[in-house]
């Protein structure tokens, strides 16, 4: 698929799901009761303004350029029996680097002058057809100065939308509208679609699952969502992945993964009994509570870490300022401060090397209760099941060889004396056969060779032909 067709594509999908998303909550999520949705062409005119000036007159590259198909959202409210007013009306189109797009150059990010251009055409209109709000989608996504548009106010409340790498959508509102319910309009993405996301970065980050885990405001980050939608996302994959476990720390919750699911799911009677009776845990439950103390331990290791590095860099900082001091007062005050921070160095270092060794220690405690109970999980056949088999299987390799061997040497054929004798004779006739008509050969052979030169022969010893010309009396 070219950039043409991506970004028409784009264009497709954003402005069917935001139809979708407005029918959806125009059923009370929404301040209003009714949405008009009416198809206009609003960027043919900037798109036909560039390819002009790029001199392009081709009708058919129009049809194929994304940008010149919009939306008009009139959102409107019942006052009284038959009576609606207007309380929304939202223009939304996407907006594309049309210029690199014709030239097959790559496309990059939309600025600040084209949104400019796009929200200017909106003041040609007239006033009671002005939208209230205006969204902006770009496959490309928006320039810095172009998001900046989204705070300046002034004009119609802009909106702009961008796709992400991971299929999930950034979307620039302003702090205004996003206290209002008209935000959940610009949501187009589903609750699936934000779960499969989220699986998604959790499959990629394996490693950092089953050391210490990732925080929910890590995922936050990386989802492009706010903190309050990933926890739920959060129990929701806990509950498709069994392995999948959450962990509090220091009032923050983590996300890391076990390497035994959870038996909870699928609890028998007998672990239903073994739970309630406060018996010994089963080795499942004994490595999911391995595991949330390990995630604690390598989330504070994490933080060691971070002030290792900042007290190694006061240590270095230090040092330099030391060796740049004029005066030995200056180099007194900095050694006593190179003291301190390198008592506190000696102090986090053995934190730290006590947290490697009891990660460690949990670590192989872990693994030696994962491979025992994965070992118990398969009812594998015993020793003397095992060389009970591996005889039978001798014993029947060896019969089967001697038949084979038998069967070989007492073979009968199916071919009598009299039909040997026959064979014999016919094959006889066929050597007799083809010896004669090579005799024959050879002698048609010697025969065209004989009578080719007695013919030659014959013309040398034949007279020469009379010249009829010289019998012809002269002309005097």
């Amino acid at each position: 698929m070219d950039e043409r067709s991506r970004h028409r594509q784009f264009e497709d999908q954003f402005l069917r799901q935001l139809r979708a998303r407005a029918q959806q909550l125009i059923d009370g999520k929404l301040p209003a009761d009714r949405v008009v949705i009416e198809a206009l062409p609003d960027g043919i005119d900037g798109v036909r303004a560039t390819l002009t000036r790029l001199a392009r007159y081709d009708r058919g590259l129009l049809d194929e350029l994304p940008g010149t198909r919009a939306v008009q959202l009139r959102f409107e409210r019942r006052v009284f029996g038959p009576l609606r007013r207007t309380c929304a009306r939202l223009r939304a189109q996407t907006l594309a680097p049309i210029e690199a797009l014709v030239n097959g150059q790559p496309p990059g990010p939309v600025g600040r002058e084209h949104v400019l251009d796009a929200l200017a055409r909106y003041e040609l209109l007239p006033r009671r057809e002005r939208p209230t709000a205006v969204a902006l989608a770009s496959a490309t996504g928006f320039t810095p100065d172009a998001q900046a548009l989204v705070h300046a106010g002034g004009g119609p409340t802009l909106v702009l939308l961008s796709r992400r790498a991971d299929g999930g959508w950034d979307v620039t509102l302003p702090g205004a509208l996003r206290k209002t319910r008209w935000a959940a309009l610009f949501e187009l993405e589903t609750e699936d679609e934000r779960l499969r996301r989220l699986l998604y970065h959790l499959e990629r980050s394996g490693a950092e699952l089953e050391a210490r885990g990732l925080s929910v405001p890590e995922l936050a980050e990386r989802l492009g969502l706010p903190r309050a939608q990933v926890e739920p996302l959060l129990r929701q994959a806990c509950r498709h992945d069994p392995r999948l476990m959450t962990v509090v720390h220091e009032g923050v919750v983590h996300v890391c993964r076990s390497p035994l699911a959870d038996e909870g799911r699928t609890m028998s009677l007998r672990s239903w009994i073994r739970r309630l009776l406060r018996l010994k845990p089963s080795p499942a439950e004994q490595v999911r509570a391995l595991t949330a103390q390990r995630v604690r331990l390598e989330q504070q290791r994490h933080e060691l870490d971070q002030r290792l590095d900042t007290l190694e860099k006061d240590e270095r900082e230090a040092v330099e300022r030391g060796a740049a001091a004029k005066t030995d007062v200056e180099r007194k005050q900095v050694a006593g401060r190179l003291v301190r921070t390198r008592r506190e160095l000696r102090r986090v270092r053995a934190q730290a090397t006590l947290l490697s060794q009891q990660i460690d220690i949990l670590g192989t405690h872990i693994h030696n209760l994962t491979l025992a109970q994965q070992g118990k999980q398969l009812a594998l056949p015993r020793a003397e099941e095992l060389t009970q088999v591996a005889a039978e299987a001798e014993q029947m390799m060896a019969e089967l060889a001697a038949n084979a061997d038998l069967a070989a040497g007492i073979e009968v054929g199916a071919a009598t004396p009299l039909q040997d004798e026959e064979e014999a004779a016919i094959l006889a006739e066929f050597k007799q056969a083809a010896a004669e008509q090579q005799t024959a050969a050879e002698q048609q052979t010697a025969a065209r060779a004989g009578a080719t030169p007695a013919a030659d022969v014959e013309r040398a010893a034949a007279p020469p032909t009379a010249d009829k010309s010289k019998a012809r009396p002269e002309i005097g």
